[in-house]
């Protein structure tokens, strides 16, 4: 374990050495391919194995099961270019002068990268279990400290989980539904800012004494709520619309670390907590017609993270799906991700693309992320594949 987390930092940085946390973004521990495409409005949306971390309850509606095993990737197209200008950079005579003139030529640039991603997800009608084995996240973001500098965060996850819902009936009008996801999280995590002297100089690709880790074992409880509405009601011009609405804590218990496994190193510290976070979120069906099944989405996510700004938070996406047969089907979506309902500013627009055939799954999207501050504006497009096998 020891000798693949070394590996898959060897092509971050040549040498990297920590001083300060500049991690301004909000991680999630599990992001979906189809969700990112509709702007990540999906925690009513849920409908397939995503609900086992987007809305657990959402489990108690399907009306199938389904094994999804997958391999993912996201990055952002400058990525590999800033690796290879500093690489270069390293073998220059005057290797600062030619490292911070890589550095100040993309201040206020976002790299990213989260890959690999491997799992396999069962999912059944009121459960499912998940293990995702590997899941790297690399975020870069280049800005002026004492100097010029690297603002790394990166996570290395391994997850195990396990989702229950049930639909309850307690004399309310319309459709509840109740899920919780048991999850157990190993986490390998560094965020820090690397400065010029540390690029340059020599010694060990990567120091494990900098690296933090945690062993968590939390929960996720999740509703999903449709109402009844009557034809005599005076919002019975939604019934044509079957709003749904959906309320999810996730990370619920929040008390940090249960235990490091020292895999890293045997004096590693403990991870940073995970940080309860409250989404909520509604889903617009509209009327279906031929072969597509259009729905609008809105959500609010992760309030309560300390990174957390109702621009971070607010989510919008539209899902046009459809379905030729059982066996060949998908969706084109849309939306805006992050985003501050400015007209004048829609560079937060989100995309994707999804299709199945017979066994065969292919999923893309792209979209913008804000990893800065309101005073430090940082933002960086990402695109994400998902090759999958659903039985």
């Amino acid at each position: 374990m020891k000798k693949l987390f070394l590996l898959m930092f060897v092509f971050i940085l040549p040498m990297i050495s920590f001083a300060q946390n500049v991690d301004f973004s909000i991680h999630e521990n599990y992001i979906s391919t189809r969700a990112k495409g509709m702007g990540g409005a999906f925690t009513a949306v849920a409908d397939d194995y995503n609900s086992m971390f987007y809305n657990p309850a959402a489990l108690a509606r399907l009306e199938e099961g389904n094994l999804h095993m997958f391999i993912r990737g996201a990055i952002d197209t400058n990525y590999l270019d800033l690796i290879d200008d500093l690489d270069k950079a390293e073998k220059e005579t005057d290797k600062e002068t030619a490292i911070g003139n890589v550095i100040t030529s993309n201040y206020g640039k976002n790299y990213y990268s989260r890959l690999p991603t491997i799992g396999a997800m069962w999912v059944r009608p009121n459960w499912g279990i998940a293990i995702i084995p590997a899941d790297l996240t690399i975020d870069l973001s280049l800005h002026q400290g004492l100097g010029p500098a690297i603002g790394l965060n990166a996570y290395l996850d391994t997850t195990l989980a396990y989702s229950y819902a049930r639909n309850v009936k307690w004399g309310q009008k319309g459709k509840l539904s109740v899920g919780a996801t048991l999850k157990v999280i190993n986490r390998v995590q560094a965020s820090e800012s690397v400065g010029i002297p540390q690029l340059s100089s020599g010694g060990e690709v990567f120091d494990q004494d900098s690296a933090n880790e945690g062993l968590f074992a939390d929960l996720d409880l999740g509703f999903l709520y449709t109402p009844e509405i009557g034809s005599d009601s005076f919002f019975s011009f939604l019934k044509y619309s079957k709003p749904t609405f959906a309320l999810v804590t996730r990370n619920l218990i929040d008390s940090g670390p249960v235990t490091n496994l020292n895999l890293i190193d045997k004096k590693s510290k403990d991870a940073y907590n995970l940080q309860r976070r409250i989404d909520i979120g509604s889903k617009w069906q509209l009327p279906k017609f031929w072969v597509f099944d259009p729905r609008f989405a809105w959500d609010i996510r992760n309030m309560m993270h300390e990174n957390w700004s109702f621009e971070k938070g607010n989510h919008v996406g539209f899902e046009l799906g459809w379905k030729m047969y059982s066996w060949w089907r998908g969706y084109w979506s849309a939306g805006l991700n992050q985003w501050a309902f400015d007209f004048g500013d829609l560079d937060n627009w989100t995309f994707g693309f999804g299709a199945e055939i017979a066994w065969f799954q292919i999923d893309l999207s792209t979209w913008q992320e804000n990893v800065g501050t309101d005073s430090i504006d940082i933002r960086g497009r990402r695109y994400m594949v998902e090759l999958s096998l659903d039985f």
